[in-house]
């Protein structure tokens, strides 16, 4: 078993979870000509969208603590949460963190406010690691991008905060390295081993990277999955290949079905979650990706996923409800295993993407169903 493996948390499913991953993966099969159950697919997507994931985690925790509230108190959450960074952090909460606890979503991007709010709930390194991806619906632990090593080095070494904010302090200025191509286990490995500030100082001071020497593994994966891909276009769409950037586009007319849904009927009213039509991939974010150039966390999973899910079901036959089930479980496997193996958050069937995915695979045409998902929520 591989250590990042070891070191990927069970997602234990609460009763609403369950259900979702239930209704999701083992209903009777979507038919694709039924605009019913395209429509039933989005509602159940923007649903998940709506719900307050982020809020939910930080009421449960709060209740660990020995603080009683739900989702809606927000007010007293607000003030313990105030209370917290004062006291454990010794700091005030930024604006930003407080927004989120008023309802806007968690941004990921200036990731140590997302470590600050798990170490003033006094959490340890499993229950960071959950957290992360089951409310903040994001990777933890990137051991690649600097903020993340030092949070993980300290949270797994059960490391103060101060401790965290030295380190963060004085690893500021480090720079990335052009010949640095440690593979992320490799350094999983020593953040885990090295027990000693001025010994993991030194050896982050080695292993610095920027966003394209970032995810290597994945963008590997990637690349392989689209020459796959590449051979199907040329075997059968040759007469429509002008171009490499021709061939980008006609790659991602087969992972999003554009002008390939002609067939399916048009429903109203309907749009999809943000958080699936964020970060999809076009021509262009697939030449960058196939070119090495800087490609976003969310960009460089989702077209994993989408690679995936194509390539899988253009092989397999979903002739009836016992095939259909037993291959989504061998998709859901295979994919959540390649994830795994990335460093990539692994599947989620609360992600309005991850559930939607998964919907599309409980259908007799995974394919075309994704296609008529699509095109019905961008009218």
């Amino acid at each position: 078993m591989s250590i990042i493996r070891e070191n990927t948390p069970e997602l234990f499913r609460d009763e609403y979870t369950e259900y979702i991953y239930d209704v999701t993966c083992f209903e009777m099969p979507v038919d694709v000509k039924e605009p019913q159950d395209v429509i039933k697919g989005i509602e159940r997507a923007l649903e998940l969208e709506a719900h307050p994931v982020f809020l939910e985690g930080i009421s449960a925790r709060l209740n660990q603590l020995g603080t009683s509230c739900s989702v809606n108190d927000t007010e007293l959450m607000l003030t313990e949460i105030k209370q917290r960074y004062k006291k454990i952090l010794g700091f005030s909460c930024p604006r930003t963190v407080q927004e989120w606890i008023k309802g806007t979503v968690p941004g990921i991007t200036n990731r140590k406010n997302n470590y600050d709010l798990c170490y003033a709930l006094e959490m340890d390194f499993q229950q960071t690691a959950v957290f992360f991806q089951k409310h903040y619906l994001t990777l933890p632990f990137n051991v690649k991008n600097s903020t993340d090593a030092v949070f993980m080095y300290a949270l797994y070494h059960k490391k103060p905060y101060s401790v965290a904010a030295d380190l963060l302090e004085k690893s500021n200025g480090f720079v990335s390295h052009e010949k640095a191509h440690t593979s992320t286990s490799q350094i999983l490995a020593m953040i885990l081993d090295i027990d000693n500030d001025e010994k993991f100082l030194h050896y982050l001071s080695e292993h610095c990277y920027d966003n394209k020497q970032q995810f290597q593994l994945a963008r590997s994966i990637i690349c392989n999955e689209i020459k796959i891909i590449h051979n199907i276009l040329l075997k059968y769409e040759s007469e429509r290949i002008t171009s490499p950037e021709r061939l980008n586009s006609l790659t991602i007319e087969a992972l999003l079905g554009y002008k390939y849904q002609q067939g399916c009927k048009k429903t109203k009213d309907n749009i999809l979650p943000k958080r699936f039509t964020e970060s999809l991939p076009n021509d262009v974010t697939l030449g960058k990706i196939v070119n090495g150039d800087v490609a976003s966390y969310e960009l460089l999973r989702k077209t994993l996923m989408l690679l995936k899910f194509y390539n899988f079901y253009y092989e397999a036959e979903n002739s009836d409800p016992n095939t259909i089930g037993g291959n989504l479980m061998d998709f859901y496997e295979e994919l959540n295993s390649t994830l795994i193996s990335c460093g990539f958050a692994q599947l989620y069937v609360r992600h309005p993407f991850d559930c939607l995915l998964l919907y599309c695979a409980n259908s007799y045409d995974p394919i075309d169903t994704l296609y008529c998902v699509i095109q019905n929520g961008r009218n």
